[in-house]
């Protein structure tokens, strides 16, 4: 997928784009994703889908020459369609993550989360359109790029990310995320940022 997508721009400026592919081969652990979107809707009516059909996923992370590295923020894109030209997908949005814990939803919290169910199965025609979650809650089980310290700036970091978020939009939309994921990514060293845990 093309890392120009219309809503990838808001990232692609403080985060280099990243597709998760099948292993390499290269004897390093083996990239994985388990992942389930499920959005009910006003009516009753409900959509769930696999999340792993396309994945998108960036993060940035704090190198510490005594520490191992720190996973400060990341955008994961769960994507329910094998065609990439239907709509169906989830986009998860955090900044401030300092380990595992409970972050908010919303628009003055840690976390964003976007979503177009356009394409999506058993979607009613009344709910076919873009929203955006305020209000809600992550809970981060893992999120962990390896033990060794030092400087990993543009080299390939294997890093986990595992939660569960339950969610909605101002238009009646309940989403329930869970997403389990390892991938290799270009370590970008990213500033430090004030820890936003959920209150």
């Amino acid at each position: 997928m093309n890392c120009t997508h219309p809503f990838m721009l808001a990232v692609i400026a403080t985060m280099a784009c990243t597709k998760v592919q099948r292993p390499t081969g290269d004897g390093g652990p083996s990239q994985y994703c388990d992942s389930t979107v499920r959005i009910e809707f006003p009516d009753g009516n409900w959509t769930e889908y696999n999340g792993c059909h396309e994945v998108m996923l960036d993060a940035t992370y704090e190198f510490d020459p005594d520490d191992p590295p720190s996973i400060r923020s990341f955008k994961i894109q769960l994507t329910g369609a094998n065609d990439p030209g239907f709509e169906c997908w989830m986009v998860v949005t955090s900044y401030g993550i300092c380990g595992p814990g409970f972050y908010g939803v919303g628009a003055s919290e840690s976390t964003l989360i976007e979503m177009a169910t356009y394409d999506c199965d058993y979607v009613p025609d009344a709910y076919e359109g873009r929203y955006t979650s305020t209000d809600g809650q992550m809970r981060i089980e893992t999120v962990y790029a390896g033990d060794e310290t030092g400087d990993f700036t543009g080299d390939p970091l294997f890093s986990q990310f595992e939660a569960n978020i339950e969610a909605t939009t101002p238009e009646g939309l309940n989403v329930i995320i869970g997403f389990d994921i390892g991938a290799y990514l270009r370590g970008d060293d990213g500033e430090e940022n004030e820890c936003l845990f959920a209150d």
